[in-house]
């Protein structure tokens, strides 16, 4: 008896050759007929895209753009960048002139001390800085040749008073006939040789320095007024010649603003005109001061002359040296002009430049040359006619669209 097997117990029926055959040959055909159908559908889509791409209008920038030497812009742009326009016209004008300048001392109020004679420093009292009254001691400095000439005076100061006691003499005994005129008279010459010869010898020592409570042989110098030690040009132990300019002293409450002013504007200014200070380094500082002196004489390589002010600096916002701009408010007469708003005008490569506009939708960049002004309107002397629409709103807008 054979040993049963579990495969003979579920054995299946064979399927017929023909139909195992026709089931492995389509499986390859169905396979491949999806993919070129998926490829057929990719390439109509990615067609479709492009055509449709193709289609689709670009979108361009709303901004400003040249045509030839004009600017020309949408009116969204205008409305967007609030580009106004208004006429250049004739109308009266007193100019602001805006300058700069420099803070320097007034020659008032400022004062210099020489050493006036060769010798060695030997003390110093007051350096920069240091607030001095009239009178003070600054150094102090030994000189042999001061003291040569303190010790020449002290010895004819002796031999005066020698000829004097003398000549007084003569006068008693010539008056009791006990001495002839003749002595009395060699005796007045003597006195009054001796009494010059001092006179001299004093000077030499005051134009020499020399003066009184000080030691044998020492120059003391001394503030020349009221203020304050800028300047210090020498030290302890320092040999000095008699030419040299030891110490500076000021009053640094009254300042000079020294500002150069073209030669179209000079005769705009006069004389106590008002002026507001601004320092460089400070531009909201405003300082008042007051034209003192207008310049006579015109520099011939700047066309300019200086026109000197006047500041009270109790408070010290200036310091001599300091950059200054200016703003003269000239007292002349209004003049006519041809004005534009001082808004209207901006600078290209550094030159002066109006935008004058064309049929509303474009402005044509103008080189003009500039005149007065007061702050708000500026002069054209040449560029423009009267009449001429230039914008005076949105300028930089339009700058900066067409030259960034």
């Amino acid at each position: 008896m054979k040993p049963s097997n579990h495969n003979d117990s579920v054995t299946q029926p064979e399927a017929p050759r023909d139909a195992r055959v026709g089931r492995r040959s389509r499986a390859p055909w169905i396979v491949a007929s999806v993919g070129i159908v998926g490829v057929a559908v990719g390439v109509g889509l990615f067609a479709h895209a492009r055509s449709t791409e193709a289609r689709a209008p670009e979108l361009q920038p709303d901004v400003p753009h040249a045509e030839g030497s004009a600017i020309v812009f949408s009116k969204a742009f205008q409305e967007r960048a609030g580009v106004k326009t208004v006429a250049a016209k004739r109308a009266p004008l007193t100019p602001v002139v805006r300058v700069v300048g420099d803070v320097t001392f007034d020659p008032e109020h400022v004062g210099a001390v020489g050493t006036r004679i060769r010798g060695l420093v030997r003390k110093l009292q007051r350096i920069e800085g240091d607030s001095v009254k009239e009178g003070d001691l600054l150094a102090e400095i030994e000189s042999a040749e001061l003291g040569e000439a303190q010790a020449s005076v002290a010895m004819i100061d002796a031999q005066h008073k020698a000829a004097e006691l003398n000549a007084q003499r003569e006068r008693d005994l010539s008056a009791r006939k006990l001495s002839t005129a003749r002595e009395a008279e060699v005796a007045e010459a003597s006195l009054a040789e001796h009494r010059a010869m001092l006179g001299a010898a004093q000077q030499k020592v005051m134009a020499l320095g020399g003066s009184g409570g000080a030691p044998l042989g020492t120059y003391l110098l001394r503030a020349p007024l009221t203020g304050t030690v800028v300047e210090r040009h020498v030290s302890a132990g320092q040999s000095v010649e008699g030419n040299l300019v030891a110490y500076r002293v000021a009053d640094l409450d009254y300042l000079w603003i020294e500002l150069s002013v073209f030669e179209k504007n000079l005769g705009a200014i006069r004389k106590g005109d008002k002026v507001v200070i601004e320092p460089l380094s400070e531009p909201n500082a405003a300082i008042q001061g007051t034209v003192a002196y207008v310049g006579d004489e015109i520099d011939a390589a700047s066309r300019s002359a200086t026109v000197r002010v006047k500041v009270d600096n109790r408070e010290r916002k200036l310091r001599p040296g300091q950059s200054v701009a200016a703003k003269i408010h000239a007292s002349s007469p209004a003049r006519e002009a041809l004005v534009v708003p001082a808004s209207s005008v901006t600078f290209v490569d550094g030159k002066p430049v109006v935008f004058v506009a064309h049929d509303g939708d474009r402005v044509v960049p103008t080189p003009v040359e500039l005149g007065a002004t007061d702050g708000v309107m500026q002069e054209i002397s040449s560029g423009v006619d009267e009449g001429a629409t230039v914008v005076h709103e949105g300028v930089f807008a339009l700058k900066s669209e067409l030259f960034r």
